[in-house]
């Protein structure tokens, strides 16, 4: 363990060395906000370019899905080994690893020959964004205090939820303009300056755990959980929801979780520490997290293609008609962030998760024949929802652990974002495939996914409410 400059000097007056930014440097948190916004953007932004990936590379449907899957998967994977690997390497030292595998993952996206080397690639983007994902909200911790802390919680949570519905926008004007090559191409020079600030700027003193090993047992059976959860999900429809195959996969995503609980339980060095889970707080914040990208984020795919495929709006136009949800999540986060640490943060989490139920239910009851203004009103409730939880939740991430485990506290946080995304996405997908494909039956989908997706935000707000209601108290 060391608490001191990696370079080993004391202080010093005059300017920052590098890597030891000043108190009142908000450098670090660019270099992280340009790391999270390229991270989720290209989670969504590779949809709009699915057509033209399939065209060149004269591609079935199942192979496009894994462009997509093999980021998300790999990514919800890898959060606690990453997490756990820069609580002993360092979390600036993994963060700045993790952007130049992403850089180089990116360019071979770019000039893949073929599918399988696309797949491929996407998935070494998944684990590298792993890597830097896992590292984000512990670094802010590390760099900022009281009210500059939420500040900062607050700008990360704003472009998180920024990038995931800009995505199909900026995806469709590059396709467009350059070619589907480009969606990756572009992360090139983005990565190229957040390497050149992080190295100046990210602060090298850390209060490091270095005896601690790699879980790589954990990290086998967690990945194979994971996998085998989302799989039946994608795939429950087209092999039949009780076929002994579905069965199987969930039967083996059961088993390979139980194996995880138990390893970790019996490991003196687990990569999830589940006493963390002990914290009432601590518990609360996971399924809040959860509940968000489940809910509302795991909608846009659907209302995507409600957009293009049912109304004709082209990529920009579907990335316009996002705005009523954009607009509150960029005013909304920078304000809870900066008051978050004044008010009750169980209430104010269960209340915006209320209010975001509240935001889906306003946007049922959506015909064939209705347009974009329907569903405003309730995307920018949602939207506001989203500005206020996403910040709070993930200011309580890092509050709860000790300084040692905030690797570990964010990549829990990290992992449970991803999963809510993955499951939810393939769940809607479940529901919306027994529908007819009409315009009437897509819209009767989508009031079904409204209705389910309310009823999530309902049941996350009473939890989080209950279990946050006094962060220290142990469960």
């Amino acid at each position: 363990m060391r608490g001191r400059d990696a370079t080993g000097a004391g202080p010093t007056a005059g300017p920052p060395e590098p890597g030891t930014p000043d108190a009142d440097s908000w450098w670090p948190l660019v270099a992280i906000v340009a790391a999270v916004f390229m991270l989720m953007l290209d989670a969504t932004v590779t949809t709009v370019a699915v057509p033209d990936i399939r065209e060149e590379f004269h591609a079935g449907l199942g192979a496009v899905q894994w462009v997509m899957n093999a980021y998300t998967l790999a990514m919800a994977a890898f959060q606690l080994t990453a997490g756990s690997f820069a609580d002993r390497w360092g979390r600036r030292r993994a963060f700045l690893a993790g952007v130049s595998l992403f850089a180089a993952s990116s360019l071979a996206c770019g000039l893949a020959p073929g599918m399988s080397v696309l797949i491929a690639a996407r998935a070494v983007q998944g684990l590298a964004g792993a890597l830097m994902f896992a590292t984000t909200l512990a670094l802010i911790a590390q760099c900022y205090e009281g009210r500059r802390r939420g500040v900062a919680f607050g700008v990360r949570g704003t472009a998180a939820g920024l990038a995931v519905v800009l995505g199909p926008v900026v995806g469709g004007a590059l396709v467009s303009g350059l070619g589907w090559r480009w969606i990756f191409l572009v992360n090139l020079p983005v990565a190229a300056a957040t390497l050149a600030i992080g190295l100046r700027r990210l602060p090298r003193a850390e209060r490091l755990d270095e005896h601690r090993r790699l879980d790589l047992g954990g990290t086998v059976l967690l990945a194979v959980a994971l996998t085998f959860l989302v799989l039946p999900l994608l795939r429950g429809e087209d092999f039949g929801w009780g076929s002994v195959r579905i069965l199987s996969m969930l039967a083996l995503s059961a088993a390979a979780l139980a194996a995880f609980v138990l390893v970790e339980r019996l490991r003196t060095q687990p990569m999830l520490e589940l006493s963390l889970f002990r914290t009432r707080a601590f518990t609360g914040t996971q399924i809040g997290s959860f509940t968000v990208q489940a809910s509302v984020f795991a909608l846009l795919v659907y209302l995507s293609l409600w957009f293009q495929e049912q109304l004709g709006y082209s990529a920009l136009e579907t990335g316009l008609s996002f705005l009523p949800l954009v607009v509150p999540i960029l005013v909304a986060g920078p304000l809870a962030g900066a008051f978050m640490d004044r008010l009750p943060k169980g209430l104010l989490v269960a209340g915006a998760l209320l209010a975001l139920a509240a935001g889906l239910a306003l946007m049922h009851g959506l015909t064939s024949g209705s347009s974009w203004t329907h569903l405003a009103p309730g995307l920018a409730l949602a939207g506001l929802s989203c500005g206020i939880a996403l910040p709070t939740l993930g200011g309580l991430a890092v509050d709860i652990a000790d300084e040692r485990r905030l690797g570990m506290a964010s990549g829990v946080n990290n992992t449970v974002m991803q999963v809510g995304s993955a499951v939810g996405i393939a769940a809607y997908g479940a529901v919306l495939s027994g529908r007819a494909p009409t315009p009437a039956g897509f819209a009767n989908g989508l009031n079904d996914l409204f209705a389910v997706a309310a009823v999530v935000a309902l049941a996350g707000a009473t939890l989080t409410y209950l279990l946050i209601r006094r962060p220290g108290q142990a469960t």
